[in-house]
């Protein structure tokens, strides 16, 4: 049975507008939450680049036709996207580690 949401904002004493706040949106804003928030969107893109860069170098790699110069370019260029991969991901995880720790100390 789905109840009305000023129904149930009335039998908890609550008014509807503050029942939703109150359940839905965290409004504080803490440093931990920036430096998290803006970590994991500074990851994301570098990500993103990375796997840009390791599909041109793919694509760089296969049109090679027997260039050796330009197929030694293409697997660099795939090594150093995959190396850089990782990096992003093991900062990624430090940090969240990090974070999740701080959160729990203070």
């Amino acid at each position: 049975m789905n109840l009305p949401i000023e129904t149930v904002a009335a039998a908890t004493g609550t008014t509807a507008a503050n029942s939703l706040v109150s359940k839905n949106l965290d409004t504080s804003i803490t440093i931990n939450n920036l430096f998290t928030n803006a970590t994991s969107i500074i990851a994301l893109v570098a990500g993103m680049i990375a796997f840009i860069y390791l599909v041109y170098s793919g694509i760089l790699y296969l049109t090679a036709a027997g260039n050796p110069d330009s197929a030694k370019k293409g697997q660099q260029g795939i090594i150093n996207a995959i190396i850089g991969i990782i990096i992003i991901v093991a900062a990624w995880a430090i940090i969240g580690a990090i974070s999740g720790t701080s959160k729990t100390l203070v």
